[in-house]
């Protein structure tokens, strides 16, 4: 969203449009308050399986603990990759994350801007050669070498503005672009 949010005195696609502007407003005024800061604790189970999750974030200049439960998400492998196919894997989570990211800023955008959309539909598939992971190849990429994107919707905006509403999804952006990712080991008794 820029600093030239319309606002609207009604929701829009379920969207409460005053939130999300009174949200941007304040960023616009204060770059602290658009600085968020959020968490992933996963924990190994059995096998293949993981849970992973996710309850306090830093935003709007504070900590944010207005959950009250922690909100897990679970991963696991399919059995043809010797997992318990009880859970999507990581990779599949990767696509779920980009997906949901790029619904969620779309919705956002669009009803800022008083857009009114009747249906949106996201897919993602990606590509890999597993033999990267597998160890087989150090050849080849061990995560995805390309990821192609389906966005179906029924709206009155033309692609032109979908493009651009997309464009602010955070997740696309660390997809499309790669992030430093500082890793840390510690060894426990």
């Amino acid at each position: 969203m820029s600093n030239t949010a319309e606002q609207f005195d009604s929701v829009v696609n379920g969207i409460d449009t005053s939130r999300i502007v009174n949200l941007a407003t304040n960023m616009s005024q204060d770059e602290n308050f658009g600085k968020f800061r959020f968490r992933a604790n996963n924990r190994w189970l059995d096998g293949s399986r993981s849970r992973t999750a996710f309850k306090g974030f830093y935003a709007g200049g504070s900590e944010r603990t207005e959950r009250p439960v922690a909100l897990t998400v679970d991963a696991d492998q399919p059995d043809y990759l010797g997992g318990q196919n009880t859970a999507p894997n990581a990779v599949e989570h990767y696509l779920a994350a980009l997906a949901s990211c790029l619904s969620t800023t779309i919705v956002a955008h669009a009803s800022a801007r008083g857009i009114a959309l009747d249906e949106l539909e996201i897919s993602a598939e990606g590509h890999m050669d597993a033999r990267g992971f597998f160890g087989v190849s150090n050849e080849v990429r061990r995560g995805y070498s390309r990821i192609e994107v389906d966005i179906r919707a029924r709206t009155a905006a033309d692609e032109a503005t979908l493009r651009q509403l997309a464009s602010y999804s955070p997740v696309y952006e660390m997809v499309s672009r790669a992030i430093p990712v500082e890793m840390r080991i510690t060894l426990t008794d």
